[in-house]
């Protein structure tokens, strides 16, 4: 099985490198309000027919059809995403996307270590290095198809997209995995073996974060009515963001690496169907509700969990959210949950309630693979007549 990955190299400093990423993004401007079209974006081809005899000469064709595609792609992408675009996009970036694979000859990954590629002083040879983090997909690498070189805070950085052989997914001993606020996620196995992983540092710095900037934005709201200058003030916005986003993405990243190495071979790692809408006025009442699913990284440890499971070859597999965290793993029945205590008073059954959960989580995989009923006690018959679940993120 074949899958598609990108890592990360650093290039060597070249002017005539960075003289390219410059035309790159000169070209991109130009096409820009092309692709715009009055609020009606251009397709790949359509923007072709009507741009190309615009831009070439300044780049290569072949970097040309690609810049082409780029600026296409990037409407598509906020039509798809149901972004309102009301002008044109600025690509203030700089960048240049070169192929490498069968499709183009824009850049090659030669034996010596050294990167052949085309810029407009003429062809190069630069070195490059490669992290460690991502040495071990550069070794997995079956084929090399694309180069998209960016400039960022004078150093060249390269992303490689790059096809790698993993083995075929293959799973058998299902893992429970509860996704929570507080504690990030606990996960049990079929002979009991638990997996915690606190998100509580996170959640205390995104949310000592959250206030600064709140205190910043009243601050900017002061200065726009003084009409006074506002550069400083948005920067220093645009800088926690960045650094609370990367925070998360960081903390999702470990997350999802921790579990998939900790996890048995030929797993399957399942969790909640959980169907939540985005956190905003008129989906979601109350806005200390809607603040705490938007700083919930659930959607983003998932996410990485199925990226490193598909290298690992382990299954992800879902199942019905319902009642997961207020029946009693043990006998089906409803439960009592007091915050991180869990008990049945049918059974007399106590536990820590992320773990029922988890229990819960697995078992029910387990009876559903196995093509019997799924017991889900008395909550669920409940649902069958209409009443809707609770959910629980806490």
């Amino acid at each position: 099985m074949q899958i598609r990955r990108t890592a990360t190299i650093i290039i060597e400093p070249d002017s005539d490198l960075l003289a390219t990423l410059d035309t790159s993004q000169h070209v991109k401007q130009v096409l820009s309000p092309i692709a715009f079209n009055d609020g009606k974006p251009l397709g790949a081809i359509a923007l072709q027919r009507k741009a190309y005899t615009i831009v070439k000469g300044t780049l290569n064709s072949q970097m040309t059809i690609s810049a082409i595609r780029q600026v296409s792609a990037a409407y598509a992408s906020a039509k798809r995403n149901k972004h309102k675009v009301t002008k044109p996009f600025a690509f203030k970036r700089k960048s240049a996307l070169f192929l490498v694979g069968k499709r183009g000859r824009d850049a090659d990954f030669r034996s010596d270590g050294t990167l052949s590629i085309w810029t407009v002083g003429g062809r190069k040879k630069l070195r490059y290095t490669v992290p460690e983090v991502f040495q071990e997909l550069f070794r997995r690498a079956k084929t090399i198809d694309s180069l998209n070189v960016i400039e960022r805070g004078g150093k060249l950085i390269g992303r490689v997209a790059m096809t790698i052989d993993v083995p075929d997914p293959q799973g058998i001993l299902p893992v429970g995995v509860d996704l929570n606020e507080t504690n990030a996620l606990v996960a049990i196995t079929t002979d009991d073996q638990v997996l915690f992983v606190s998100g509580r540092a996170v959640k205390i710095r995104n949310q000592r974060t959250r206030k600064t900037r709140g205190r910043v934005q009243r601050k900017l709201a002061t200065r726009k009515a003084e009409k006074r200058d506002t550069r400083s003030v948005r920067r220093l916005l645009k800088r926690l963001g960045r650094k609370q986003s990367n925070r998360t993405r960081t903390f999702a990243q470990e997350t999802a690496k921790q579990l998939v190495r900790w996890a048995p071979k030929r797993s399957v790692l399942v969790f909640e169907d959980l169907d939540i809408p985005q956190p905003q006025k008129g989906k979601i009442r109350g806005a200390h509700c809607r603040r705490r699913l938007s700083q919930w990284p659930r959607g983003l440890i998932l996410q990485w969990v199925r990226n490193k499971a598909e290298e690992v070859g382990i299954v992800v597999a879902t199942v019905d959210p319902r009642y997961t965290s207020q029946n009693c793993s043990r006998c089906g029945l409803r439960g009592k949950r007091a915050r991180h205590r869990f008990s049945c008073p049918s059974c007399g059954f106590e536990d820590h309630s992320d773990i029922n959960a988890a229990r819960n989580i697995r078992n029910r995989y387990t009876v559903s693979r196995d093509g019997g009923p799924l017991s889900t006690g008395p909550e669920a018959r409940a649902s069958a007549a209409g009443k809707p679940p609770a959910l629980a993120v806490g």
